[in-house]
């Protein structure tokens, strides 16, 4: 049956080409039915209160009380509202479909009930009376087309000027409008989601799917530096830091990655996730899939250092404590944060499934071995492992103080089967930061140096340990020569002891690893050049001849440390041990703990005296007095309550300790004579702006050359120690090595104990050779004509003082690490060369 072109047009005559057979279609009926009751019920449930006990009409008894309020029904709603947003996206997709299908169905009723009203009506002069009605599917296809907006439904059709088509309209009409508010709530339910996986992304601590990543746990003052080198040294170091590094640490993670994020703003890239968990819990650390990770840096977990910065606060206020009872306090909070970082240890260990990673433990102090609970972590494991395989644990799992003993920073599992062998070394930054101190009091400019060794720099050269087969059965005093462009500074040994500079008759073994200087871990290996490295011995009789050079510098020495913290006890000891004979250390200290007061004594070569006061007042200062003094090393009271607190208390010494020198000379009959200059300033900072103000006061003394002050950053140094150290474990022992008391440690020598004479001379007397060629055998002791000296030469020339050559230090602080062989120097006055040797 044709449909009549005469009657409006149904949305459905747009959406199909042919015309439906009336049917009676009592499925669908029942359906409409049974949708519409279950609606009905729904509606009625939802605007229906809460269901509370019925309450009868009575009378209060007494002692008794009782209230009920009463419930409005936009109350109700907005409640019932409340309940569905705050379902899952399932539920509130359920709720929007309870909603839109009785809607759907409400509407295929009205169009039903308005073609039965149109039905009784007379038609109009030439209509057909034979039009018949929708039927039910119809009816409900063009409900559900103009709910949801479908393509191609156009609510614009019926007709308004008749009364048939305008209650269609009117009908129509209707059903967009709530169409309308379905599709509001639709896109919002979508935005919704969409903004909490986002949100998700920010704060959520999803699982992390890494696998031979670096994974650090905790959060510190060095975390910052650390990551800054980490950006360096993944362009320089090639294969280490190409996976991501993964952060876990008990701090919101939307702040972390603020924090990070600014901070490594002008820093290379580096692909860094954040967590927040309790780094202690194995559930945590599974989240970041540390079992997984290449290398797992544990920081040290300070209780009394919250906050980004690494700004302290104390939890609770120990003025009134007793000295005892804050050693105590002291002690217990120390064996907390240990107890914490071995727990971590074990958790790490015990896991099976993987091959363990290698593990860097951060240790500010070296600790007793019945105190050191990562020790005994680390012990435990390894017992385990090597009775799962038969073996015997080693007793060079042993902790010994010692610089060349392996165990008190380098530590070998067993290996597991099929996994590669898994090493745990231990860092102790804080106690080199003292170490550095005692050697900057002695050696002004020293503390620039390990700052440039330490850190991760693209600028300038860093320590590498690798195989060389090519060395194997050679030599020392061969090896260095056959590197032209980096420097051999010693030998890693199997046991993780390193032996810097060694005598040149040591003959490397097979299992020893070199330890190079050098820009990067590639470096050429080249047959010695004698014309631009010299023989064995050629240099000889001209290191005679200025045997009876020597240093103004290594004259008795006297010291003032102003201030007493966790490194001052250590650095004395150290300094003391350094000190020329006739020397004396001096400690200003407003309180000095019990039991290390006991352990200040004066020794052969140097005297030591304590003076109780203030280190930043001018009366306390003056009565030293400072101003006689030829180094004052500040140690900042780490208990100030934050670093800029830390900061601000060292600047006001510096400048008392100015202001002294100031006055001093003010009375002098000869302000420039050199027993008025200033003394060297020894500082530990921890802000970039503190470090240029105290650089800066290092010129006041308009009398004299001013003298740069040896600022020790504290947490940058500590940084890239750790930096380095995760690249390659078995570095660990190095850097303890290179601030030893024993052995060969790192020290800077006047450039005229070299030669440096002789290079800034006009002419000589005789020969026709230039200086320091190498033409002057054993045996003969003529030299030429003064100039530019090969940097091989002064590398020979300092192997005769049983030293090794790294660098050179202008007088102006400009460095020179690992220099070229055939490198030229000029030394002008002032210009020091850095060397490892055996004492000051």
């Amino acid at each position: 049956m044709a449909i009549d072109s005469s009657r409006p047009k149904s949305v459905l005559a747009d959406l199909h080409s042919v015309a439906q057979p009336r049917t009676d279609n009592r499925v669908a009926k029942t359906a409409a039915a049974v949708a519409l009751g279950s609606a009905s019920l729904l509606a009625a449930h939802a605007t229906l209160p809460p269901a509370v006990p019925c309450v009868g009409v009575g009378v209060a008894r007494a002692g008794t009380f009782s209230h009920q309020k009463d419930h409005t029904l936009g109350d109700v709603l907005y409640y019932r509202f409340q309940k569905i947003f705050a379902l899952p996206l399932p539920g509130k997709i359920l709720c929007l479909v309870a909603f839109t299908v009785p809607v759907v169905f409400a509407g295929a009723v009205a169009y039903k009930v308005v073609d039965a009203l149109n039905a009784k009506l007379e038609p109009a002069a030439g209509e057909d009376s034979s039009n018949e009605p929708e039927s039910w599917t119809d009816a409900l296809a063009n409900s559900f087309y103009l709910l949801n907006n479908v393509p191609g439904a156009d609510a614009t059709t019926d007709e308004w000027d008749t009364p048939g088509g305008a209650r269609r309209g009117f009908v129509t009409q209707c059903i967009v409008f709530v169409g309308l508010f379905v599709f509001a709530i639709i896109i919002g339910i979508i935005s919704d989601e969409i903004t909490a996986q986002v949100e998700e992304v920010k704060t959520g601590n999803n699982k992390v799917v890494e696998s031979d990543h670096t994974v650090i746990v905790n959060w510190n003052s060095q975390l910052v530096p650390l990551l800054k080198q980490m950006a360096v040294a993944k362009s320089e170091r090639a294969g280490t830091f190409d996976r991501p590094v993964v952060l876990l640490a008990d701090v919101d993670k939307e702040t972390m990655d603020e924090a990070i994020g600014e901070a490594l703003e002008e820093s290379p890239p580096l692909q860094v996730v954040t967590r927040r968990g309790n780094p202690f819990d194995a559930e945590d650390l599974a989240r970041v899939n540390a079992f997984a990770a290449k290398r797992v840096i544990i920081l040290h977990p300070h209780e009394d250092e919250v906050g980004l910065l690494g700004q302290g606060v104390h939890a609770r206020d120990e003025s009134d404590e007793s000295a005892g009872r804050i050693k105590e306090l002291q002690f217990q909070r120390e064996q907390r944060e240990e107890a914490l970082k071995a727990t971590v240890i074990l958790n790490l260990l015990n896991d099976k499934a993987h091959a363990n990673p290698d593990v860097v433990v951060q240790m500010p102090y070296r600790l007793p071995n019945e105190q050191d609970l990562v020790g005994h972590a680390l012990k435990i494991t390894k017992s385990q492992d090597a009775r799962s395989m038969g073996q015997i644990p080693s007793s060079s799992s042993s902790s010994s103080s010692s610089a060349s003993s392996s165990s008190s920073a380098f530590e070998t599992s067993a290996p597991k089967e099929g996994s590669p062998r898994t090493r745990y070394v231990q860092v102790h930054g804080t106690e080199n930061t003292g170490k550095i101190s005692a050697f900057a009091a002695f050696q002004p400019g020293i503390a620039r140096v390990f700052e440039v060794l330490f850190e991760q720099d693209d600028a300038t050269p860093e320590f590498y340990l690798s195989d060389a087969p090519q060395f194997v059965g050679v030599c020392f005093a061969d090896a260095w020569r056959m590197l032209p462009r980096a420097t051999l500074c010693g030998v890693s040994h199997a046991d993780g002891s390193v032996t810097l500079a060694p005598d040149d008759a040591y003959v490397i073994r097979a299992d020893d690893e070199v330890v190079l200087l050098a820009e990067s871990s590639s470096v050429d290996i080249t047959p010695a050049d004698d014309a631009v490295t010299p023989r064995k011995g050629s240099e000889r009789y001209y290191m005679k001849a200025l045997s009876e050079y020597t240093d103004a510098d290594r004259g008795p020495k006297k010291i003032l440390f102003a201030g007493y913290n966790d490194e001052t006890l250590l650095a004395v000891k150290l300094a003391q041990d350094m000190a020329p004979n006739g020397s004396q250390i001096t400690i200003l200290a407003e309180q000095i703990p019990a039991d290390e007061f006991e352990q200040l004594r004066s020794t052969p070569n140097c005297k030591l005296r304590v003076v109780k006061g203030v280190p930043s007042s001018h009366e306390h200062l003056k009565s030293v007095p400072v101003s006689t003094q030829d180094s004052v090393v500040i140690m900042p009271a780490r208990d100030l309550g934050s670093k800029a607190e830390e900061d601000a208390t060292v600047l006001a010494t510096i400048l008392q300790t100015y202001a002294n020198c100031e006055l001093r000379r003010s009375s002098a009959p000869d302000p420039s004579a050199p027993q008025y200059r200033n003394p060297h300033i020894v500082a530990t900072l921890n802000t970039d702006s503190a470090r240029t103000i105290a650089e800066l006061m290092g010129t006041v003394d308009t009398s004299h050359a001013g003298e740069i002050p040896d600022v020790i950053m504290s947490d940058d140094l500590i940084g890239g120690v750790l930096l380095q150290v995760s690249a390659n474990p078995r570095l660990a022992s190095l850097f303890d090595a290179l601030l030893a008391t024993e052995g060969h440690e790192c020290y800077i020598r006047d450039a005229d104990l070299y030669g440096g004479a002789d290079t800034r001379a006009t002419s000589g007397t005789s020969g026709g050779q230039y200086e320091g060629s190498g033409k002057g055998l054993e045996g003969e002791g003529s030299y030429a004509d003064a100039g530019p000296v090969r940097w091989g030469v002064v590398c020979e020339r300092a192997r005769e003082r049983d030293e090794l050559a790294m660098g050179v230090m202008r007088a102006d602080g400009e460095m020179v690490i690992s220099p070229a062989k055939d490198a030229t120097f000029v030394f002008e006055e002032g210009d020091r060369i850095i060397v490892l040797a055996d004492s000051l």
